[in-house]
C-alpha cells in the first residue's frame, strides 16, 4: 500500500511542474518531518533534467537531482539514468555524484530523504541509496550541505550517520558509453583478430614472408609451386597449423580396422594352442 500511494503521489508531481521548482531551494539544512520525503522529481522526456534540492550557507553549491538520457549506442536498452550531483554553483563543475542509477524512460525518478538517507526511485521501486545509518539506529533527521562542498546527514541526536566525501566520485557522465552501468566505449570483439599474440585456436602471429598456402612447396627460385591434385598424398595434412580436423587413426569407430583382422585371428589361434598343450 505505502509503494502504491508513493506511485500514485509521483505520477501527479510528474502531470504539474516538479516539487523543488515551485519552493524556493533550501540554504544549508533541510529537516526530515516525514519517513519518505520527497526532494526532488524529474518525469521522463523533459527539457527540466537538473533539479536543485539544496544550496550550501553561502550559495557556492549547489545538490541537484540529474537525470540523463542514455546516449544512442552507449547500450542502455531503454534506460535513463538518475543521480545526485553537488556542483560548483558559479562554473557547474561536478565535486560529489552518487553512483549511476538506471531507471526506466516511462516512469518518474525521484529523489527523497528516507530511512536509507537518500533513496532514487523509479516509480515506485527503490533503486539506489546511501546506506545512511545511525550508529544508535536513530532516527535520521537532518541532510547538509557545506561551505566545503561535502554533503551529510546527521541522526535525531545530532550524530554523523553518513558524509558524501566517505564516498568521492565525480564526473561519471551516466549514460554516455564507458560509463558505470553501460558497455565499454570500445567492446573487445570490435577490434580486427590477429592484433595482439593471443589468436585464436592457440596458432602462432605468422609473419608475411612466411605466408604460404597450405600444401604449396616452393622451387628453388623461390617461385611457389601448386602440386598436381592427381598425385597429392591422401594423408596430407589439413586443419590448423597442419593438425587434422578429425582422427584418422585406424580405431576411428572404436573397431580394428579390416587390414589388422588377420594378424588377431594367428593370435587367438596361438594362445588357444599353447592353453591346450600346457
Amino acid at each position: 500500500m505505502h509503494s502504491f500511494a508513493l506511485f500514485l503521489f509521483l505520477t501527479l508531481c510528474s502531470l504539474s511542474q516538479p516539487l523543488s521548482a515551485t519552493t524556493d531551494v533550501p540554504v544549508g539544512i533541510i529537516q526530515r518531518a516525514t519517513k519518505q520525503q520527497i526532494l526532488a522529481t524529474i518525469a521522463p522526456n523533459t527539457e527540466q533534467n537538473i533539479i536543485p534540492f539544496l544550496t550550501s550557507p553561502s550559495g557556492k553549491f549547489t545538490a541537484c537531482l540529474i537525470r540523463h538520457e542514455t546516449a544512442p549506442g552507449a547500450g542502455g536498452f531503454g534506460n535513463d539514468f538518475c543521480f545526485v550531483q553537488v556542483q560548483d554553483t558559479a562554473s557547474g563543475k561536478s565535486m560529489w555524484e552518487s553512483e549511476c542509477a538506471p531507471v526506466s524512460n516511462v516512469n518518474t525518478c525521484a529523489l527523497l530523504f528516507t530511512w536509507n538517507g537518500l533513496e532514487i526511485f523509479d516509480g515506485s521501486n527503490s533503486v539506489w541509496d546511501n546506506g545512511a545509518a545511525s550508529a544508535d539506529n536513530n532516527f535520521l533527521l537532518s541532510l547538509e550541505l557545506v561551505d566545503q562542498g561535502d554533503m551529510r546527514i546527521h541522526d535525531k541526536d545530532g550524530e554523523l550517520a553518513w558524509k558524501a566525501s566517505d564516498e568521492p566520485r565525480v564526473d561519471q557522465h551516466c549514460g554516455m558509453p564507458g560509463s558505470p552501468g553501460l558497455a565499454p566505449a570500445l567492446p573487445p570483439f570490435a577490434e580486427p583478430i590477429g592484433q595482439d599474440k593471443n589468436l585464436p585456436f592457440g596458432q602462432s602471429q605468422q609473419q608475411p614472408e612466411a605466408a604460404n598456402p597450405i600444401g604449396l612447396g616452393t622451387t628453388a627460385q623461390g617461385q611457389i609451386h601448386q602440386p598436381n591434385s592427381e598425385t597429392a598424398g591422401v594423408g596430407q595434412a589439413f586443419g590448423f597449423n597442419s593438425q587434422p580436423l578429425v582422427d584418422n587413426t585406424p580405431y576411428d569407430s572404436g573397431c580394428y580396422d579390416g587390414k589388422y583382422w588377420a594378424q588377431v585371428n594367428v593370435g587367438l589361434v596361438l594362445g588357444v594352442f599353447f592353453v591346450l598343450m600346457f
